[in-house]
C-alpha cells in the first residue's frame, strides 16, 4: 500500500493506494497518527486508487469520523470507486463522511469561514513555524517552594517539606506526594504535575507507576500536598501560540522553548527570562527522566557516607559519576514512547543570560541549576507531562479551561518528568511571561 500525506494549511489530505484489508487498515491507522496535528480541522481521504475495502478498514473511517468530531472539525472521502461506495452507503458512513468527487473539491468543501486578518506574530525556524496571538496583558507570577540548586547537590531533609495549595484554574510541578502527615509524605516525594484541583503523580515507591486524583477524589480523601519543591502559577495566559513542526520526525521540546523565548524577545522586549508554558501537544517521542527513588533518603545516604579523600588534596562521593542527588535517585529513559497520543505539559523556561541581569540570581537558584552537560547559556528546562491516548478538543473553546477539563474527558496514559529532547509534531502553548518570583510559604 502506498499513502501520501499532504497539507493545505489545516487540512490534511492523506492519498491512499492499494488495499484496505487488515494490514492496509492498519497502515493508514500509522499514516494518520503520524501527520495529524492538533490543528487540523478537516481530514480528507482521496481513495482513488482503492478498490478494496474490509471491515477493518471500515472501522479506520469510523474511528476518524469519532476523533474529527471530537474536535469539531471535518472528515470527507473523494474519487471513491463504486466496490467502496456501496460498502459506505450499506453501513451508513456518509451519515458522517461528506464525499466529493475530487481533491480540490474536497479542500473547498471542509475549508472553514476565513479567518479574520491576524495581527500576532509569526516566526519560522529550523524546522517549525510559530504563530503567536496576544489575547490579553496580565501580570505574570510565579510562586515557588524549595529550592531545585539545593535539591540537585543533595541538601534534603525532613525540614524542607512544605504542604502547598493550588488555586483554582492554576497549575503546578514538583517533587510532591500526597499523604495525610508531612512524615507520611516524605519517601513518596516525586514527580507531581496539577491541573486546575486534579493531580498526576508519580511516588517514590519504586515501581514508576502513576497516581491520579480528581479535585472531587481530593476533596473527599482529606489528603494533602506536601512538596519538596513546588512552582506554581495561575491563568489565563496572555498568549497563545501555535507551534508545528515542519517534518515528520516533530521537534524537540528545546525547540519549542527556543522558538517561544523568540517570540518572548519580540512580543515583550523587556522580557524577565522566565516564561511559565502549559502545552498541549501531538506526540513524536517522549523521553524522561522520573524520580523512582526518595531524594531524601538518597541525600541521607550520601551524607552518612561522606566525601572520600583523595590525593592533591581532592574528594570524591560514593557516587562520582552519577554527578547529582537527583540523577541518583532517577530513573532516565531516552527510548521515544507514545507517538501519536496527545501530551499536556506544566512546566517553564529559564534564558540564563536574560534572567541573570534582571532577577536576583537566589531566586534563578532556587528555579534552576548547573548542569555540566549543557552547553553555558542554554535555556533551561523544567517541565513535567501527562499523556492521554485520546482527548477531545476545541480550538474555539479557551486554551486554559479545556487543560483543566482533560482529566473528565481524556484516557490517561501515564506522566514524566520530560527531557528536553522529548520530540512532538505539533502544539498549541499557553504562555505567561513571568514578571515577579513569590517565594512561598
Amino acid at each position: 500500500m502506498e499513502i501520501t500525506a499532504t497539507r493545505t494549511g489545516e487540512q490534511l489530505v492523506l492519498s491512499v493506494t492499494g488495499r484496505m484489508d487488515g494490514a492496509g487498515a492498519q497502515q493508514v491507522t500509522t499514516a494518520i497518527q503520524q501527520n495529524l496535528t492538533d490543528h487540523d480541522t478537516a481530514l480528507i481521504f482521496d481513495l482513488g486508487g482503492v478498490d478494496y475495502l474490509s471491515s477493518a478498514g471500515l472501522r479506520v473511517f469510523q474511528e476518524s469520523a469519532r476523533r474529527m468530531k471530537e474536535r469539531n472539525g471535518r472528515i470527507a472521502v473523494c474519487r471513491v470507486a463504486d466496490f467502496v461506495r456501496k460498502l459506505f452507503t450499506a453501513g451508513g458512513f456518509f451519515r458522517v463522511l461528506a464525499e466529493y468527487p475530487s481533491v480540490d473539491d474536497a479542500l473547498r468543501g471542509t475549508a472553514g469561514p476565513a479567518a479574520p486578518a491576524s495581527e500576532g506574530i509569526r516566526l519560522d525556524g529550523a524546522g517549525w513555524s510559530l504563530s503567536g496571538q496576544c489575547l490579553a496583558g496580565s501580570a505574570g507570577i510565579l510562586t515557588v517552594t524549595g529550592n531545585l540548586s539545593a535539591l540537585h547537590t543533595g541538601k534534603a531533609g525532613l525540614g524542607d517539606i512544605r504542604e502547598t495549595t493550588v488555586a483554582a484554574g492554576g497549575f503546578a510541578t514538583g517533587i510532591s506526594a500526597m499523604a495525610a502527615t508531612r512524615e507520611a509524605a516524605s519517601p513518596l516525594l516525586g514527580e507531581m504535575v496539577r491541573a486546575g484541583g486534579s493531580v498526576w503523580w508519580i511516588p517514590t515507591d519504586g515501581s514508576l507507576t502513576p497516581d491520579f486524583f480528581t479535585a472531587r477524589d481530593l476533596a473527599e480523601s482529606g489528603m494533602k500536598t506536601f512538596s519538596l519543591f513546588s512552582v506554581s502559577f495561575s491563568g489565563p495566559f496572555p498568549d497563545l501560540l501555535r507551534i508545528t513542526a515542519n517534518t515528520p520526525d516533530g521537534i524537540t521540546l528545546g525547540e519549542v522553548y527556543a522558538a517561544i523565548f523568540r517570540y518572548l524577545k519580540k512580543q515583550y522586549p523587556e522580557n524577565k527570562g522566565i516564561c511559565a508554558v502549559v502545552l498541549k501537544a501531538t506526540i513524536g517521542g517522549v523521553c524522561s527522566s522520573d524520580l523512582k527513588d526518595s531524594v531524601i533518603a538518597a541525600a541521607a545516604d550520601r551524607a552518612a557516607r561522606g566525601p572520600v579523600p583523595m590525593p592533591a588534596g581532592r574528594t570524591v562521593t560514593e557516587y562520582p559519576f552519577e554527578g547529582t542527588i537527583l540523577a541518583k535517585a532517577s530513573a532516565v529513559d531516552v527510548k521515544p514512547r507514545y507517538a501519536g497520543d496527545i501530551l499536556i505539559s506544566v512546566g517553564y523556561g529559564i534564558d540564563p543570560a536574560t534572567a541573570r541581569k534582571t532577577i536576583p540570581g537566589s531566586l534563578v537558584e532556587a528555579l534552576s541549576y548547573s548542569d555540566p552537560r549543557t552547553p553555558a547559556g542554554d535555556l533551561f528546562l523544567y517541565n513535567k507531562g501527562v499523556v492521554f491516548r485520546t482527548l477531545p478538543w476545541d480550538n474555539a473553546k479557551p486554551f486554559g479551561e479545556q487543560v483543566i477539563a482533560a482529566p473528565a474527558s481524556g484516557s490517561f496514559v501515564a506522566m514524566h518528568n520530560l527531557l528536553s529532547i522529548t520530540t512532538v509534531r505539533s502544539a498549541v502553548a499557553g504562555i505567561l511571561p513571568v514578571t515577579e518570583i513569590r517565594i512561598g510559604e
